[in-house]
C-alpha cells in the first residue's frame, strides 16, 4: 500500500482544459448545482437546489417537487447520489430522503414508496442502492437487505439483521456494490463484509482501520467499479480519500488523500478518473501514475474561477460536466475547444491599443517566431500557457502577386492567394473567395450563402491531404473538394467559431504559417490560434435529434393541457410517437435539437415531413435547435423525419421520427363517403322509381291515345263503309224509278228510297254523335267490351269488302282508287320499304320524303287506306315480319331486320295486328 498526499505533492502541470459555462443567465434554474448525469436519450439532468432541470443543449425543462414527492431514508447521510433504473425513473437520495424521476412523464414522482410498496416493500427505508445490472438494494427499517430484481420487479429478502454483520455496536450500511456474483457492504464502521450471492455464504471481511483513520471515512461513500476491482471515494469528519480495493488480493490501495472533502468521482471512456472535491479538480490516469490538480477553472473567455467543484460526470460523448457550488455549470470537449486559443495576456505588452499578429516563422530549435505590432515574440508549444518571451529575430511576411489575366475586380482588395496542389488558383478579397481553374477558364466565387463563415478572406493556406483552411473576419472555414464521377467537383465547408476556441476578434491578412509538425498557426488581433495536425477536424455527428417543441398556430402545447376540447398531448413530446391533429389544426410547428453539446452553433438538420415534402430539405441552426412551420396540411397521415450533423458533413441515416395525423373534417371522413353512398344509392333508386312511374304514366297515356286513334279510325271506316252504298243506292233508285211506271213496283221503289234516305240520315247522325269530342263525364270506357266491338265491327268490314269485290264490275269508272292515289301508295310503300330497318325511321322523316306535311300526310293516308302514319308504318313493318317469320327466322333477329328496337315490342305489336304472338303465328302456319 502507498499513500499519496495532496498536500506537499508535487502534482504535474494541469492539461489544457477550457471549459464553457452554463449558469442562470442561459436558462439554468440556480446556480448551486448538485448533481449531474445524463438520461438515456442523451439529455443531461441537473440537479440544484431545489430543482430538476432537463438540458437538451439548446434549453432546460424544470421539474419541480414538495413534500409529496420524497421518501424518508433513514440512515443515509451523504450526498447527491444518483440510480437510473431500467423501467423509466431515475431516483435521486440526498441527506436522509429519496425521490424519483419519471423520464417517460418528466415530473416528479408523488410519493415514490408506492412504487416501492407495488415490488412487495411494506415498511419504511433505511437507505436505498443499486447495482450495475440495475437491481435494487433496500435496508429497511426491520433491518434486512431485501432485494428487487430489475427484470420482474419482485422483492427477495437476501440477509436479516444486517446491520449487526459488521459486528460493531449501533452500525449501518453506507454504501453497497454487486460485481462478479459477489455482494460487498461498506458499513460507516470501515467494515467491508463480502457476501458471496451464489452459495448464500460469507467469503471475508476487511476493516479500514487499518490503513486509515477515523476521520477519512464514514460520512459518505461512492463505489465506481472496474474490471479487477473498484474505486472507493470516501468522506470523513477532516476530509476525503479516494481508495481502490483490488478483488484478487482483497486488499485496499489508497490513491489520493486531497486535503479537503472529495466530493464526486467519474470515469472517462479511457478509464482516466475525474475527482470533484472543495478545492477543485483532480486528473487521475487510469494506471494511476499520473495525478494533475487543477485548482483553478479556465474559461473560454479567459476569465478564472476558483471554486469548490461539488460534482461532475463525464458523458457517452466525451464531455465533461463540472457542476459547482454557486457558479453553475463548466462543460469542456475536446473538440469544442480543438483551436489553442492564445491571448493577448500572454504577451509582455503594456497598453490598450490592439496587439495585431502579422506573421509566423520556425526556427531550427522549433520554436515559432510570432510577430507583431508590437515586436517578434518566441513561442513554445510544448509549454502551451507560458507568457511569450520577446526576440530581436525577424520574420519575413508572406508576398502576393494577382496576374491581370485574372480580370479580378479592382472594387475588392485582395488579402491572400495561393495555387493549390492541381494548380487551381485561389484568391482571398474582402468579398468572397474566388476560384479560378486556368486549365478550362472556370471561374466562381464563393460567399457565405456557399457556406463559408464569413464573406471577408483574410488567408487562405493548403494541408497536405488538399483542403483549404481559410481564415475570415469572423471565424474559419475548412473546405474539402469532392471529384464527382462525372469530372465536376463539390465544394463542402466545416465553419469553426468562438466556440471551438478560435479567437473573437478577426484574422488578419496573409498571417497564417504552417509548421514542420504541421500545427497550422493563424494570426489575429490581440492573439493568435494554432491547431495541432493530430487533431481530428470534423468530430462524430450529434446524438439522434429529439423532439423538443410543439406549437399549434404559433401556441406552445403543453403536455396534459385540453386544445379545443381535446388533450394533444398525452405524454412528453419526447415520449410521444404520435400526434393527431382535427382538419382546423392544420398549422404547426416543431422544435428538435440534435443535443450537440459541443457547439450548437454548428449544427445542421436535412428534414422531410413525408407526404407533403417531395425531398429532404437542409437547414443550419445558429444555437442548435431546429424550427420548422407548416401551414394548411391537408388531412392525412404524415411522418416527419429529422437527422442531424456537424458542420454539414458525415450524414448518417440515424432519424428522429414523429407521425403526424391531420383528421379530415367530418364531410371527408369514410362514414361520410359511405352516407354518400348510401345517399346517391338512395337517389338512383328514387330516380328510377320515378323513372319508372313516369313511364308507366307515359305508357298508360300513349295506350290510351292509341286506343282513342284506332276508336276513330274504326268509325270513319264505318261511317264510309255505311255511307258509300247508301250513296250509290239513290242515284240508281232516282234512274229505275224514271224508268218504272206508276204502279206496284215504283211504289215499292219510292219507299225503298224513302227508307234509304232515312238511312242516310240515320248514318250521318250516328257519325255525328260518335266522332264528335265526347263530354268529360262520358270518357271512362271499357276498354275489354270496346275492343271486342272493334274486333267484330272488323270483322263484319271485311266480309262486306269481300262481298262488295264479288260484285262491283272491274269497270274504271266504279274503282274505289284513283290512279294518283295508286301512284301515292306506291310512293309510299317504296319509302317505307327503303328504311325498314332502320327503327329511327319516323313519320316526319317520311313526310319529307314525300314533300308533304305531316298534318296533309295524315289526312290523305286516312281518306285512302284509312290508317295513320304511324299505323302504316308499323302495318307494313309487321307484314314484313310475318313474311321473315315464315321464313324460319327467330323473332330477335326478325325484331332488327324490320326496325323493331326490341323483340318484345315487336311481339306485343305483332299480337295486335294479327291477334295472336309471332310465335303462335309461326306454329298455326307449320300446321297448315
Amino acid at each position: 500500500m502507498c499513500a499519496v498526499w495532496a498536500t506537499g505533492y508535487s502534482f504535474a502541470e494541469a492539461p489544457f482544459v477550457v471549459f464553457t459555462p452554463i449558469d442562470a443567465t442561459q436558462g439554468l434554474s440556480g446556480n448551486r448545482v448538485r448533481n449531474i448525469t445524463q438520461l438515456p436519450d442523451g439529455r443531461m439532468l441537473i440537479t440544484t437546489v431545489g430543482q430538476f432541470n432537463l438540458y437538451d443543449g439548446t434549453g432546460f425543462t424544470y421539474l419541480h417537487y414538495g413534500q409529496e414527492h420524497i421518501c424518508k431514508l433513514s440512515t443515509y447521510e451523504g450526498f447527491h447520489h444518483e440510480y437510473i433504473d431500467g423501467h423509466g425513473h431515475v431516483w435521486m437520495k440526498n441527506w436522509e430522503m429519496l425521490m424519483a424521476v419519471d423520464i417517460t412523464q418528466e415530473q416528479v414522482v408523488a410519493h415514490p414508496d408506492s412504487l416501492l410498496m407495488q415490488w412487495g416493500i411494506d415498511e419504511p427505508l433505511n437507505d436505498f442502492f443499486m447495482d450495475e445490472e440495475k437491481n435494487f438494494w433496500i435496508v429497511t427499517e426491520s433491518d434486512k437487505l431485501v432485494c428487487v430484481d430489475n427484470e420482474d420487479l419482485q422483492a427477495k429478502c437476501i440477509l436479516r439483521q444486517v446491520f449487526s454483520l459488521s459486528g460493531q455496536k449501533d452500525d449501518s450500511i453506507y454504501d453497497l456494490a454487486v460485481s462478479k456474483g459477489k455482494l460487498y457492504l461498506f458499513y460507516k464502521s470501515g467494515v467491508l463484509f463480502c457476501y458471496d450471492l451464489v452459495s448464500k455464504t460469507e467469503l471475508y471481511r476487511k476493516w479500514l482501520g487499518n490503513i486509515l483513520s477515523k476521520e477519512r471515512y464514514g460520512r459518505t461513500s461512492y463505489i465506481v467499479t472496474v474490471e479487477d476491482g473498484f474505486y472507493q471515494l470516501c468522506n470523513g469528519s477532516q476530509g476525503g480519500v479516494l481508495l481502490y480495493f483490488d478483488y484478487t488480493s482483497s486488499e485496499w490501495t489508497e490513491v489520493l488523500r486531497p486535503s479537503g472533502w472529495a466530493n464526486y468521482i467519474s470515469l472517462d471512456h479511457k478509464g482516466n478518473i475525474w475527482l470533484s472535491g472543495t478545492n477543485g479538480l483532480w486528473f487521475i490516469s487510469s494506471d494511476l501514475n499520473q495525478k494533475e490538480y487543477i485548482p483553478v477553472l479556465k474559461l473560454v473567455d479567459g476569465r478564472k474561477i476558483e471554486t469548490e467543484v461539488s460534482t461532475l460526470y463525464y458523458d457517452v460523448r466525451g464531455g465533461l460536466w463540472v457542476g459547482t457550488l454557486n457558479r453553475g455549470i463548466l462543460y469542456y470537449h475536446p473538440d469544442r475547444f480543438r483551436f489553442r486559443n492564445i491571448g493577448r495576456t500572454l504577451f509582455p505588452v503594456t497598453g490598450d491599443e490592439d496587439l495585431q499578429v502579422t506573421g509566423f516563422r520556425e526556427t531550427d530549435e522549433h520554436q515559432i517566431l510570432v510577430e507583431t505590432t508590437e515586436g517578434v515574440f518566441e513561442y513554445t508549444p510544448d509549454n502551451a500557457l507560458s507568457p511569450l518571451k520577446k526576440t530581436g529575430l525577424s520574420v519575413s511576411r508572406k508576398n502576393i502577386s494577382i496576374s491581370d489575366s485574372l480580370h479580378i475586380s479592382s472594387l475588392h482588395s485582395c488579402n491572400d492567394a495561393l495555387v493549390d496542389a492541381k494548380k487551381n488558383i485561389w484568391i482571398g478579397q474582402e468579398d468572397g473567395l474566388v476560384y479560378w481553374n486556368p486549365r478550362t477558364g472556370v471561374k466562381r466565387i464563393f460567399y457565405t450563402t456557399d457556406g463559408l463563415v464569413n464573406n471577408v478572406i483574410r488567408s487562405i493556406i493548403a494541408t497536405s491531404d488538399s483542403t483549404l483552411w481559410i481564415a475570415t473576419a469572423n471565424g474559419l472555414s475548412y473546405l474539402t473538394v469532392h471529384s464527382r464521377r462525372d469530372g465536376t467537383d463539390r465544394y463542402s465547408f466545416a465553419n469553426f467559431n468562438q466556440l471551438d476556441g478560435v479567437i473573437e476578434n478577426e484574422f488578419c491578412p496573409r498571417s497564417v504559417f504552417q509548421a514542420s509538425d504541421g500545427t497550422i498557426y493563424w494570426g489575429g488581433i490581440n492573439g493568435f490560434n494554432s491547431l495541432s495536425s493530430s487533431k481530428l477536424v470534423l468530430g462524430q455527428p450529434p446524438f439522434v435529434p429529439l423532439f423538443v417543441g410543439f406549437n399549434l398556430f404559433g401556441k406552445r402545447v403543453e403536455q396534459g393541457i385540453a386544445y379545443d376540447g381535446r388533450v394533444i398531448l398525452e405524454r412528453p413530446l419526447s415520449q410521444t410517437q404520435e400526434i393527431i391533429l382535427d382538419y382546423d389544426q392544420n398549422f404547426f410547428s416543431l422544435e428538435f435539437s440534435a443535443l450537440n453539446y459541443i457547439n450548437p452553433t454548428q449544427t445542421y438538420y436535412r428534414y422531410c415531413l413525408e407526404g407533403l415534402d417531395e425531398k429532404e430539405l437542409q437547414m443550419r441552426s445558429s444555437d442548435g435547435r431546429g424550427y420548422v412551420t407548416y401551414t394548411d396540411v391537408p388531412p392525412g397521415t404524415y411522418c416527419f423525419r429529422v437527422r442531424a450533423t456537424r458542420n454539414g458533413e458525415n450524414w448518417q441515416k440515424c432519424y428522429a421520427e414523429l407521425q403526424i395525423t391531420v383528421k379530415p373534417p367530418f364531410w371527408q371522413t369514410s362514414w361520410a363517403y359511405l352516407l354518400y353512398v348510401v345517399m346517391a344509392l338512395g337517389a338512383v333508386v328514387a330516380s328510377l322509381t320515378g323513372y319508372l312511374r313516369y313511364k308507366k304514366r307515359c305508357l298508360v297515356r300513349e295506350q290510351k291515345e292509341k286506343l282513342d286513334e284506332m276508336k276513330g279510325v274504326f268509325l270513319q271506316n264505318i261511317n264510309q263503309e255505311l255511307q258509300a252504298p247508301v250513296e250509290k243506292m239513290l242515284p240508281s233508285l232516282d234512274e229505275a224509278l224514271l224508268l218504272v211506271n206508276e204502279g206496284c213496283t215504283k211504289r215499292r221503289l219510292q219507299g225503298i228510297k224513302q227508307e234509304t234516305i232515312g238511312l242516310k240520315n240515320l248514318i250521318g247522325q250516328l257519325a255525328e254523335g260518335v266522332l264528335l269530342p265526347l263530354p268529360a263525364d262520358e270518357k271512362t270506357l271499357d276498354l275489354d267490351a270496346l275492343l271486342m266491338d272493334m274486333r267484330r265491327l272488323l270483322e263484319q268490314q271485311e266480309e262486306r269488302k269481300k262481298q262488295s269485290q264479288e260484285k262491283v264490275s272491274p269497270d274504271e269508272e266504279n274503282s274505289l282508287l284513283s290512279e294518283s292515289d295508286e301512284a301515292f301508295i306506291r310512293k309510299a310503300l317504296h319509302y317505307v320499304e327503303m328504311n325498314l330497318t332502320n327503327p329511327a325511321y319516323s313519320v316526319e322523316a317520311w313526310s319529307r320524303d314525300l314533300c308533304m306535311d305531316r298534318t296533309g300526310l295524315y289526312r290523305k293516308l286516312v281518306a285512302i287506306v284509312g290508317k295513320t302514319p304511324t299505323n302504316f308504318i308499323r302495318s307494313v313493318r309487321l307484314k314484313q315480319a310475318a313474311h321473315l317469320l315464315e321464313e324460319g327466322y327467330t323473332v330477335a333477329e326478325v325484331a332488327d331486320m324490320v326496325g323493331f328496337s326490341t323483340s318484345s315490342y315487336l311481339s306485343k305489336c305483332f299480337q295486335e295486328e294479327f291477334g295472336v304472338r309471332p310465335s303462335q303465328y309461326v306454329n298455326r302456319k307449320g300446321k297448315h
